[in-house]
């Protein structure tokens, strides 16, 4: 079901008894302004499994619980997956001040360039299973204590972000010794031109234990994963340079990606240009959704 934020205001204003919607299992939400007004919404939807948001202009999903009463906060309880999407203003999750979204299994977050970071360094994600981060300009996808709730996480997938130096990063109060993935079995960094390394940090050991799938493209700048590393089960590197698709292995990870990755061809006008057409394209809609006029370039007659 898909509703754009004039609905839901509507659905607010004229409907203020609404029965809950048992049934409804997956909504589509666009152009909100108001996190109360989608609060509202869910309130009314207590078998919600998937969310989606897009071209909504909140700077956040969830805030501190005096803005919005806890009786309302968690009352989606079966909350399975979460998407935002093309969310240009978005600056914070939420998942901090919010029970419910910690309870997210699969995550998707695509073109919120305000995004700084998945989450602060006391949010958990012990329910995590899938994760994929799209266009978003995040130096640092998330911290250490972070990471290491990431018990049941089994798929990571981050694309087309520029700006992000590694995947984990540490804070300086956190005595970071090792880090294990425990069901991580799929990796895929992808368009990641300033990427170094997975993990910044020194002298810790990054194990992905039951890791089989590693596939890494247009990342030249990344020659490790860390300096300490286990992959017992990984037995080759899916490496994908311009038109050539190969599997690699030499002996270990981190001598894989030494012998290889130099000699990568970053296709970045490609990337880039891709990417503003995407986001230009993404502006359009939103206006249009807000009710703009487009302005459409005519060339002249002669």
């Amino acid at each position: 079901m898909a509703m754009s934020y004039r609905e839901v205001e509507w659905l607010q204003k004229y409907i203020i008894n609404v029965h809950q919607m048992h049934k409804l299992q997956s909504v589509v939400l666009e152009g909100l302004k108001n996190v109360k007004v989608l609060f509202w919404f869910l309130h009314r939807l207590p078998n919600l499994k998937r969310l989606i948001l897009r071209f909504c202009q909140t700077r956040r999903i969830c805030g501190p619980v005096t803005d919005i009463s806890r009786e309302k906060i968690g009352v989606v309880m079966q909350l399975k997956e979460l998407e935002l999407t093309d969310m240009w203003s978005l600056e914070e999750i939420g998942f901090e001040h919010d029970m419910l979204l910690r309870r997210v299994q699969h995550l998707i977050i695509e073109s919120c360039t305000k995004l700084k970071t998945l989450a602060s360094s006391s949010v958990s994600f012990r329910r995590l299973t899938y994760l994929e981060v799209v266009t978003c300009m995040m130096k640092n996808l998330m911290t250490y204590s972070t990471a290491k709730t990431l018990d049941q996480l089994t798929t990571m997938k981050v694309s087309s972000c520029p700006m992000i130096v590694s995947i984990v990063a540490k804070n300086e109060e956190e005595n970071v010794q090792e880090i294990e993935f425990k069901q991580l079995r799929s990796l895929e960094l992808f368009a990641l031109p300033n990427l170094t390394s997975f993990m910044t940090v020194d002298k810790c050991v990054l194990k992905f234990s039951l890791l089989e799938n590693l596939i890494v493209s247009e990342c030249p700048q990344m020659t490790k994963l860390s300096e300490v590393l286990s992959t017992p089960d990984l037995q080759k590197v899916h490496v994908v340079t311009g038109e050539n698709d190969k599997w690699y292995w030499e002996g270990d990870l981190n001598a894989t990606l030494q012998k290889y990755f130099p000699y990568q061809v970053l296709t970045r006008s490609f990337i880039l240009l891709e990417r503003a057409v995407n986001m230009l394209l993404g502006w359009i809609a939103w206006r249009m959704l807000m009710g703009f006029k487009p302005v459409w370039l005519v060339s002249p007659s002669w």
